[in-house]
C-alpha cells in the first residue's frame, strides 16, 4: 500500500494549497446580505455570488456561508448575480444598505432533479455522463412500505432478491452475503461489516427524504461494492418551526386458493405505528422519529416483530461550518422460514431447512456523523465519520437443542471529502478515507479488515460540453494477509443540445472486495459443509452506458444502451475435499451484460395532478465461458405508475412485470425440492386516499392499498412464495 500513501499525501496537500491560494484579502464590506428560499424561507448555502460591473461583466465571484449569509468586498460593482442549483437565475442591483435579503424562486423541470450521489456534490441530474433515478419521499410513505427495499422494486432498472439489490443484471443471488450496489445512508456506506449486506428493517422510513440511484460501475468515487451501482438514502433535514406526523397502519393477508396451503389458525394481520417531529431550537435543528410493526407473516415461521429509532441534530459552529449527527437503532425478532418444504406445502416451511421453533434475533446502530467547512469562497472541504455495528443470534430449533448461528460485526468509517470550483469551467472532488473491520462470529471466527482509499475527479466545462474524468485508488487486507488493491478509472462526456435534448456516454471500472463472510464461513447447513475460501480475489467490472433525454415541462424521456463486463465474480460451489463434496466460494465467473433501458414520464396537466410513469429495461446476462445465462437474473422487468389528485381524493397504480429467471443456483436446486419452480411475475398495486380537516384543523389522511391485487403466485427466492394479496388501511396526520 506504500505507493496509495504517496497519493493520500498528494491529494492531502493540494487542496490546502489551493486554499491559501484563494483565501480572503481581508478588504472592508462593501455589502452584507442573506439568501433563502421563498418557498421554505430556508437559508441557501453554497450558492455562487457573483459582482457585475455597470455592463454585467464578471469581476469576483464567491459562494454564500451555512447560514446563507454573504459578505461581498469594496470593489466597484453594480449587480450580483445570484446562482444556485434548483432555483432560477437572479439578477440584483446593489442597494444603498447592508442586510439585504434575496428570497430565490424554486426552478422545477421535470426530470431535472437536483442530486449528490452520481458526482459527490449537488448537480443537475442532466449533467451525469451515467444513468440516474430518484424517488421521492411522498412516493415511498404512500405505499406504506414495512422497509425501503419494498421502494426499490418500483425503480427502473431495479429488482431486489430477499436484501439483495440488482441494478441491471449486475447482480444474481447469494444468501445474505456480499452486495454488488454499494448502499449508503446519507452518503455513507451502510453494509454490514461481516456479510456486506443492507439492514433495510433498519432504515427511518418516515424521515426519507428521498433516494437516489445511480447505475453503473461507480469505484472511482465510491470504491468497493460499486459494481453495479450506487444507492443514497438520503434523509430529512430538521425544518425551522415545529412539525410533526404520526401514521397508523393495519392490515391482513388474503387467504390462499389453494387448500393445501392453508395454515389452520394463522390471521396472517400486520400492523405499525409510526411517528416523529422536527423543529428548531436557536440555531440547532432536530428531528427523531420512531417505528414499531408487528406481522403474523402468511407463512409458517414467519412472522416478525421490528422496532426502530432514528434521530438526528444539526447546528452551525461557526458562519463557516455546520455539524450533523445522527443515530439509528433497530431491533428485530423474526421467525426462521428458509424455504418451502415442497410445492404442494408453499408455505409451510422444509423440516430440514426451517425453524418453526428457533427465531432469529438481530440489533442494529448506526452513529454517523459530519462537519461542512466552507473554508473559502471557492472550497468546500466535508468531513464525514460513521460507526455501523450489526449483530444476530439464533435461538435452538428444537427445545433444548443447541445455539444456533451468531455474529457481531462492527465497521468503522472516516472521510474528508474537498470540493472546489477553483475556474468558472472547472470543478474538482478530491478525497481521503479509511475503513476498519471486526467480526466475531463462530460462522466467520474473529477476524479484522482494513481498507484506505483515495479518489480525485475533475469535471470541464465546455459549453455545451461537460467533461468528466476520475481515478480512485483502493488498498484492502485482511488480518495479516497480503494486500489487495484496485485502480477504478472513470471518464464521461455530457452534451447539452438544447431544447430540452441531452446526450452523455460513459465509461467506468468497479471493483468489489470479498466479504469476511465469504472468506471465512465454516458451517454445516442443511447437510452441506460451507469451508473457507481465504484466497479469494476482487470482483471487477467495466462497464460503458450511451444515452440521451429529452424534457419539457410535462414530458421526460430517457433511454440508454448498456454494456459491462465482469471478471472474478464470486459463487459458491460444490468441490472435493477430503473425499468429501463441501461448498466454497471461489472466484468462477467472467460475465458481460448488455441491454437497453427506457423511461417515460408525462405530466399531461399543468401541475402534477396527474403522473404517468413507464420504465423498460432488457438485460441479457451470459458467462462468457459457459455461454450460459447468468443465475438469477431477469432479462424483462417493466414498472409503471399512474397517479391522479382529484380534489381531496388521490388514486395511484403501480404494475410491474419481471421475467422468470432463465437460470438459478445448482446448489439451491439440490437442496430445495421443486426449487426448480418458477413463473414470470405480475404484480399490481393500487390504493386510494382520501384527506380531511380533523382536530385543530390538522389534516389527516385515510388511505387503502391493495398490494398483489391479481393474488399472483410467483417466487423471487427459490422455494418462497413472494408476498401473497393484502390489504392496508392507513391513518396518517402531520402537524
Amino acid at each position: 500500500m506504500k505507493n496509495l500513501f504517496y497519493i493520500v499525501a498528494i491529494l492531502i496537500l493540494l487542496p490546502c494549497a489551493v486554499i491559501g491560494q484563494i483565501g480572503h484579502d481581508g478588504a472592508d464590506i462593501q455589502l452584507s446580505g442573506f439568501l433563502k428560499s421563498k418557498k421554505t424561507q430556508e437559508p441557501i448555502a453554497g450558492a455562487t455570488i457573483d459582482l457585475l460591473s455597470k455592463d454585467k461583466e464578471s469581476l469576483r465571484k464567491q459562494i454564500t456561508k451555512v447560514s446563507g449569509e454573504f459578505r461581498t468586498q469594496k470593489i466597484d460593482f453594480s449587480f450580483i448575480r445570484i446562482s444556485a442549483l434548483g432555483y432560477h437565475d437572479t439578477i440584483v442591483s446593489v442597494p444603498g444598505g447592508n442586510n439585504l435579503i434575496v428570497l430565490l424562486e424554486e426552478k422545477p423541470l421535470l426530470g431535472e432533479d437536483i442530486i449528490v450521489t452520481a458526482q459527490k456534490h449537488t448537480t443537475y441530474a442532466q449533467d451525469v455522463p451515467v444513468s440516474i433515478s430518484v424517488v421521492k419521499s411522498d412516493e415511498i410513505t404512500s405505499r406504506a412500505p414495512e422497509a425501503i427495499d419494498f421502494a426499490l422494486r418500483y425503480i427502473p432498472g431495479v429488482t431486489v432478491t430477499e436484501s439483495q439489490i440488482n441494478i441491471r443484471g449486475s447482480s444474481g443471488y447469494a444468501r445474505s452475503v456480499g452486495s454488488r450496489v454499494l448502499f449508503l445512508l446519507d452518503g455513507m456506506p451502510f453494509l454490514s461489516a461481516d456479510n456486506g449486506d443492507v439492514k433495510f428493517d433498519a432504515l427511518p422510513i418516515m424521515n426519507v427524504d428521498r433516494i437516489e440511484v445511480v447505475k453503473g460501475a461507480g469505484s472511482a468515487l465510491y470504491g468497493s461494492s460499486a459494481l453495479g451501482g450506487v444507492i443514497n438514502v438520503i434523509t430529512r433535514k430538521p425544518t425551522d418551526s415545529l412539525h410533526g406526523a404520526i401514521s397508523i397502519n393495519a392490515g391482513e393477508y388474503d387467504k390462499v386458493k389453494y387448500p393445501e396451503w392453508q395454515i389452520p389458525g394463522l390471521k396472517g394481520r400486520f400492523a405499525s405505528i409510526e411517528g416523529g417531529a422536527t423543529g428548531t431550537i436557536g440555531e440547532t435543528g432536530l428531528l427523531a422519529s420512531f417505528a414499531d410493526r408487528r406481522n403474523e407473516g402468511y407463512r409458517l415461521g414467519d412472522d416478525s416483530y421490528k422496532s426502530s429509532g432514528f434521530v438526528k441534530i444539526t447546528t452551525p459552529f461557526s458562519d463557516h461550518d455546520r455539524f450533523e449527527t445522527s443515530l439509528l437503532v433497530a431491533n428485530e425478532n423474526h421467525g426462521g422460514f428458509l424455504y418451502w418444504k415442497d410445492l404442494n406445502h408453499a408455505l409451510f416451511p422444509s423440516d430440514s431447512l426451517g425453524a418453526i421453533n428457533g427465531r432469529i434475533h438481530s440489533f442494529k446502530t448506526n452513529l454517523q456523523s459530519s462537519l461542512q467547512s466552507i473554508l473559502s469562497d471557492h472550497f468546500i472541504l466535508t468531513s464525514r465519520a460513521s460507526v455501523l455495528f450489526t449483530q444476530f443470534s439464533t435461538d435452538p430449533t428444537t427445545p433444548g437443542g443447541a445455539t444456533g448461528p451468531h455474529s457481531d460485526a462492527t465497521n468503522y468509517n472516516l472521510q474528508f471529502e474537498g470540493n472546489s470550483d477553483l475556474f468558472d469551467s472547472v470543478y474538482l472532488t478530491t478525497g481521503i478515507l479509511g475503513l476498519y473491520q471486526t467480526v466475531h462470529s463462530d460462522l466467520y471466527q474473529t477476524h479484522r479488515g482494513i481498507s484506505l482509499g483515495a479518489f480525485a475527479q475533475t469535471e470541464y466545462k465546455i459549453a455545451p460540453l461537460i467533461f468528466t474524468l476520475g481515478v480512485r485508488a483502493d488498498g484492502v487486507k485482511y488480518d495479516d494477509s497480503t494486500s489487495l488493491g484496485s485502480i477504478s478509472p472513470k471518464f464521461g462526456v455530457t452534451f447539452n443540445a438544447g431544447n430540452g435534448v441531452d446526450f452523455r456516454a460513459s465509461v467506468g471500472t468497479g471493483f468489489r472486495a470479498p466479504t469476511i463472510g465469504e472468506k471465512y464461513i465454516d458451517q454445516t447447513f442443511s447437510g452441506f459443509h460451507v469451508i473457507p475460501s481465504p484466497n479469494l480475489t476482487p470482483e471487477k467490472s467495466y462497464s460503458t452506458e450511451i444515452g440521451g433525454s429529452y424534457r419539457t415541462q410535462n414530458i421526460y424521456l430517457d433511454g440508454a444502451f448498456f454494456y459491462s463486463l465482469f471478471d472474478n465474480l464470486i459463487e459458491a460451489h460444490f468441490v472435493n475435499s477430503g473425499g468429501s463434496e463441501v461448498i466454497q466460494f471461489e472466484n468462477l465467473t467472467k460475465a458481460k451484460i448488455f441491454g437497453h433501458e427506457e423511461v417515460i414520464e408525462f405530466y399531461p396537466l399543468s401541475n402534477d395532478d396527474l403522473t404517468l410513469r413507464l420504465g423498460y429495461t432488457y438485460v441479457f446476462p451470459q458467462d462468457r465461458i459457459t455461454k450460459q445465462i447468468l443465475n438469477f437474473r431477469p432479462r424483462h422487468l417493466v414498472q409503471s405508475r399512474i397517479e391522479g389528485k382529484f380534489g381531496s381524493f388521490t388514486l395511484s397504480s403501480d404494475f410491474r412485470y419481471i421475467s422468470k429467471y432463465e437460470s438459478v443456483d445448482p446448489i439451491l436446486i439440490q437442496q430445495v425440492p421443486n426449487g426448480d419452480a418458477r413463473v414470470n411475475a405480475y404484480i399490481w398495486d393500487a390504493r386510494i386516499a382520501y384527506t380531511l380537516q380533523g382536530l385543530f384543523a390538522m389534516p389527516v389522511t385515510l388511505s387503502f392499498q391493495v398490494q398483489n391485487l391479481l393474488n399472483y403466485y410467483y417466487v423471487e427466492i427459490v422455494g418462497n412464495i413472494a408476498p401473497i394479496r393484502n390489504f392496508t388501511f392507513r391513518v396518517e396526520t402531520v402537524f
